[in-house]
């Protein structure tokens, strides 16, 4: 007897991609101007970092608010307050760009209200899908938040360039509102149950639970990994190819626009590969394709062509380990899943904002360096996935 399939259903995948993006262009497009701002400012590129790291940590920590937020009180009233936190501080940083200290506060007050986005971004798909049409989305909507960080560069870049980089403030602001607009009209309310009240008692103790779950902390340390790998090399490139190899901003964003290929290659190969390999073997694949990103970049000399190929490497991974790890950490939470969510992004974007800024301030400020973290992120997944894998069959054979 033949069972039908329920068509995919597009809309709610569209809608959860015009989330996403605000949260991941308000990460990366500004990169190609922090030689330029550290410069103009007159602060040094470990001050600049921070401009980075406070957008992530406020990223990250709002989350674990967003998350419990949407499972109560529904999707779509957090989209606003969070979206229009975000927009308060793009308008801060676009009437104050030369002062150092108001670009700080706007970028903390960006990455408070983009933290609803990637909460929101996930549980959408969650709410409208299940089974392998849940991986399929992912997999589609990995296309955007992957590429994303590597194709907002391009235009930020590009903007920098030309109309100098402040402006590349006044297009996130028209960007913003835009999306803010389009969702105003268009996002419904996908909360798969009653609207509940919020708790903060209760919150604090579901996250703590969640914290001690195994299969929640393995599934969402893939993720974390692979995000730390790529916002340390998108820091550290535009220093390593504008100061190092004499690029402009523009001719950056141009390079820039390859990687992006790779993370549409490898997501392409997964909806390929996802029906004939275990999702296991699949993320042995990705983590054996890191290491050899790694290898690449430590056994050649430091040239563009070489840099931006092992980049490439690491994005086809990114593209396929990207949506397993989210599939596989989600996928047993239909209830919990905004809290799932969030707690994961709250570390995701802690850890990479923390450890990311302190590995490109201490130790990380060359090719082979950069090749050599490739390889300790690629193996790392490798032993989570491996140690993951035996306490499922410990698990098996004492059920027996």
């Amino acid at each position: 007897m033949n069972i039908k399939t329920a068509p995919f259903n597009k809309i709610p995948l569209a809608l959860a991609m015009m989330i996403i993006a605000t949260g991941q262009v308000g990460v990366s497009i500004y990169l190609p101007s922090l030689p330029s701002i550290s410069r103009d400012l007159g602060v040094s590129q470990a001050d600049v970092q921070q401009l980075v790291t406070l957008f992530l940590l406020g990223f990250g920590l709002s989350q674990l608010f967003y998350g419990p937020l949407s499972d109560a009180i529904g999707r779509r009233p957090v989209f606003l307050l969070g979206q229009g936190i975000y927009l308060v501080g793009t308008l801060i940083c676009v009437l104050l760009p030369d002062s150092f200290t108001a670009l700080i506060i706007g970028r903390l007050l960006q990455g408070l209200g983009a933290g609803s986005a990637s909460v929101l971004g996930r549980s959408v798909l969650r709410d409208s899908y299940s089974g392998s049409q849940l991986t399929q989305a992912l997999s589609y909507m990995s296309i955007t938040a992957s590429i994303l960080p590597i194709v907002a560069p391009v235009v930020g870049g590009w903007a920098a360039w030309h109309f100098g980089w402040q402006s590349v403030f006044s297009f996130v602001l028209l960007y913003l509102s835009a999306i803010l607009t389009l969702g105003y009209f268009v996002l419904p309310e996908t909360l798969p149950h009653a609207v509940t009240k919020f708790k903060i008692k209760d919150t604090i103790r579901g996250y703590w639970h969640l914290s001690r779950n195994y299969q929640v902390i393995s599934s969402a340390s893939y993720n974390w990994i692979g995000y730390l790998s790529t916002l340390v090399s998108v820091s550290l490139l535009p220093f390593l190819l504008q100061e190092g190899l004499e690029l402009s901003a523009a001719e950056y964003g141009e390079v820039m626009i390859i990687p992006s290929a790779g993370l549409l290659i490898g997501s392409l190969t997964l909806n390929k590969l996802n029906k004939r390999f275990t999702t296991n073997q699949l993320m042995y694949l990705a983590s054996s394709i890191m290491m050899m990103a790694g290898c690449w970049l430590v056994f050649n000399e430091m040239s563009l062509v070489n840099i931006i190929f092992g980049f490439t490497l690491l994005t086809i991974a990114q593209g396929i380990s990207f949506p397993l790890s989210i599939s596989m950490l989600l996928a047993p939470h239909s209830k919990q899943v905004g809290a799932v969510s969030a707690l994961s992004g709250s570390v995701q974007m802690c850890l990479a904002g923390l450890v990311g800024g302190f590995l490109i301030k201490h130790f990380i400020d060359s090719q082979q360096s950069l090749g050599l973290f490739y390889l300790i992120t690629g193996s790392s997944i490798a032993l989570v996935l491996t140690h993951s894998r035996y306490k499922q069959r410990l698990a098996a054979n004492t059920a027996c």
